[in-house]
């Protein structure tokens, strides 16, 4: 992941839980006198728009990545074409070559 999107991702992450942590400390929001499901449900909720920025972040990354790689095999093609034009010319001043030696 390259630096600026991690940096995002991570600024974004403490602000998330720095405005979760002050909304519980403000409301007065304890944990001993819920259930646990009520428990369960309140991290889903802190944790899944989390989990989404990660994983938009993670695509984003990747998408770039493809990029990358897609210019990476159209220098590698073009290297290649290259190589065979070259060995067509050998093959041409070989034959050139015995063509010679034959007259």
């Amino acid at each position: 992941m390259n630096s600026k999107n991690l940096i995002i991702g991570i600024s974004i992450t403490v602000v998330w839980f720095l405005v979760i942590g002050l909304f519980c400390v403000q409301n007065n929001f304890v944990f001993t006198n819920r259930e646990l499901n009520s428990l369960g449900d309140f991290l889903a909720g802190i944790f899944a728009p989390v989990a989404f920025l990660w994983l938009i972040l993670g695509y984003l990354q990747q998408g770039k990545q493809l990029d990358q790689n897609t210019k990476a095999l159209e220098q590698q093609e073009k290297a290649l074409q290259l190589q065979i034009e070259e060995m067509k010319n050998g093959i041409e001043q070989q034959k050139q070559l015995v063509q010679t030696q034959k007259e």
